[in-house]
């Protein structure tokens, strides 16, 4: 997916074409659960060894992950150009509702996309529509919610975010040790 931005409507619409091929071909099961490495067929790679387990920490409060926070670190092709923004998670009774992209503007930096969320459990949320759904995971926060691991099971996204533009390097440390110690390709992160 050369030159699409995470979670953006582009991105969306180029992951239903690539899964709709799959769909026509009978291998929809390849793609969505045997990902690892490049898939010559259609020219996807991700990010983690999908053979490695992940988790969802256990430590995820909506309320307190709820905010601003700053993108620190991003899994990146070759290609892809960074985003270099911030990420604002909205809480509503208890639960992200939403997330809004935040970026250079023709007005500066500010709001540049919001998405719609659901979150089925502590930690875990999801964009779009079913079939091609995608489920973001908090792999790591800590303890005081100033540094989170985020990532895909699919190993097709992560970041690290921190509340501040220059993160503690204990916590952004820990958070890439997180991120390798579940299966993703640490000669892809971008670290600004």
């Amino acid at each position: 997916m050369k030159g699409q931005r995470h979670w953006g409507a582009g991105w969306i619409h180029e992951v239903m074409m690539v899964e709709r091929r799959w769909v026509m071909f009978g291998a929809a099961a390849i793609v969505l659960t045997g990902c690892l490495g490049k898939t010559d067929e259609v020219g996807v790679e991700f990010h983690r060894n999908t053979k490695a387990p992940i988790s969802s920490t256990t430590r995820f409060d909506a309320e307190r992950f709820a905010g601003l926070w700053h993108i620190q670190a991003e899994f990146l092709h070759a290609e892809e150009e960074a985003l270099r923004g911030a990420v604002e998670f909205r809480a509503t009774a208890g639960k992200v509702a939403q997330i809004a992209l935040h970026g250079p503007t023709s007005r500066g930096f500010g709001v540049t996309d919001i998405y719609d969320v659901a979150q089925p459990m502590a930690g875990r949320f999801t964009l779009g529509q079913k079939p091609y759904q995608t489920e973001y995971w908090v792999l790591w926060v800590d303890d005081g919610f100033r540094t989170a691991a985020i990532g895909t099971p699919s190993g097709s996204f992560g970041w690290i975010l921190d509340r501040d533009r220059k993160g503690g390097k204990d916590r952004i440390k820990a958070a890439k040790e997180v991120l390798e110690f579940n299966g993703y390709n640490m000669a892809r992160l971008h670290v600004y």
